[in-house]
């Protein structure tokens, strides 16, 4: 079976690579919490790396398998004005 190239199979399973992008410092302990949480949520190991990018505003940001999971304040706001903006356009 193909994988795309985030996906590597180790022993018949698939581990999916991605990583955790967060504004300031995240522990290594906070890492491998966010890991595990994902591995619940999608069912597969997930093998993160870890960026730090000082223009995100407070929270983080997941990246796996070429699907983003914005847990950030940037993106929260990003996902607010979408919405404010699409009923200003529908006139609500």
């Amino acid at each position: 079976m193909a994988t795309s190239p985030d996906e590597e199979r180790h022993a018949g399973r698939t581990i999916l690579r991605g990583r955790i992008i967060s504004g300031m410092p995240l522990p290594v302990a906070a890492q491998k919490r966010i890991a595990r949480s994902f591995e619940a949520l999608l069912g597969s190991h997930v093998r993160l790396g870890y960026r730090m990018d000082r223009t995100l505003i407070a929270g983080v940001r997941v990246e796996i398998d070429g699907r983003a999971y914005d847990g950030s304040l940037q993106g929260q706001l990003a996902t607010m004005r979408k919405v404010l903006t699409r009923h200003d356009e529908e006139g609500l």
